[in-house]
């Protein structure tokens, strides 16, 4: 995999900020400006509790990355360079993505030099790394660390 379809991820949201915040503005926002990606919507409203799932902020994307990209490794990261001894086996998808302009919506792909937001979901259970390593966003705005996790 080209090392530009990584995905760089900042935090991840938690189970409150997704069922109260999260999932209820993406509704309202598709019912008040209409579904701009309708396949997304409909993706998302099928898997938006999907089992081994987390919903992630992430860095910008290096290049636009579609829904259903797999990944097979994760890493931690410093400066956005993996660091090597980090490396774990790690089958994951990306269910969905969320783009934030205007509103929070689902969304077909990271669009290159965006902040943004995804649904991952980890085929053999979520990786102890992320929670171990990674923020866990409890509220909002929340700012980023240092620590990164990267899937390639």
């Amino acid at each position: 995999m080209a090392e530009q379809n990584r995905l760089i991820l900042w935090g991840w949201f938690s189970s409150e900020i997704v069922k109260n915040k999260l999932i209820p503005d993406m509704e309202k926002n598709i019912m008040q400006y209409g579904e701009t990606f309708p396949i997304a919507c409909e993706i998302f409203q099928k898997n938006k509790y999907a089992v081994n799932s987390l919903y992630f902020h992430h860095s910008y994307a290096e290049c636009d990355i579609p829904i259903g990209q797999k990944y097979t490794k994760i890493a931690l990261m410093e400066n956005y360079e993996i660091i090597t001894n980090s490396i774990q086996t790690c089958h994951s998808e990306v269910i969905c993505f969320f783009t934030c302009n205007p509103k929070m919506q689902p969304s077909e792909y990271a669009m290159r030099g965006h902040h943004e937001s995804s649904l991952i979901q980890f085929g053999h259970g979520i990786p102890q790394i992320i929670y171990n390593e990674l923020l866990e966003i409890t509220k909002l705005p929340f700012q980023p660390t240092k620590k990164q996790i990267c899937l390639y």
